[in-house]
């Protein structure tokens, strides 16, 4: 049998009552800021807000480093196959297009949605 009383468990169990008591707290108004200074808490709101759209923008355009990668290794592999088998230049020619067209689509929609981030939110 389980030992159910370990170091582990009290330590877990006091950190749920310890997050209890501070929720309780703060329901009830004891934790919470006084209300007569709200348009100073509404800028800082503000202006978190407003970084953090740059940051969730910054974020969404990281998919295009993934998407540069993903075209080089397309072109890559497409210059090694013309290598291997020259007859087949057309076929592999527009496969690599289609293929790097649907993957740039990606890029657009990470770039769209990057500007949607910044300018609509």
């Amino acid at each position: 049998m389980k030992k159910l009383l370990t170091f582990r468990n009290l330590r877990y169990a006091t950190y749920a009552i310890v997050a209890a008591v501070v929720a309780t707290l703060m329901y009830t108004n004891v934790l919470t800021p006084p209300v007569e200074n709200i348009s100073l808490y509404a800028a800082a709101a503000e202006k978190t807000v407003s970084w953090g759209l740059y940051i969730g923008a910054g974020i969404t355009t990281i998919g295009m480093l993934g998407i540069g990668i993903g075209q080089g290794i397309i072109g890559a592999k497409a210059v090694e196959g013309v290598a291997r088998n020259p007859e087949a230049e057309a076929k592999i020619r527009s496969t690599m297009i289609i293929s790097m067209a649907i993957t740039e689509s990606a890029g657009l929609y990470s770039l769209v949605i990057a500007i949607m981030i910044i300018f609509i939110a």
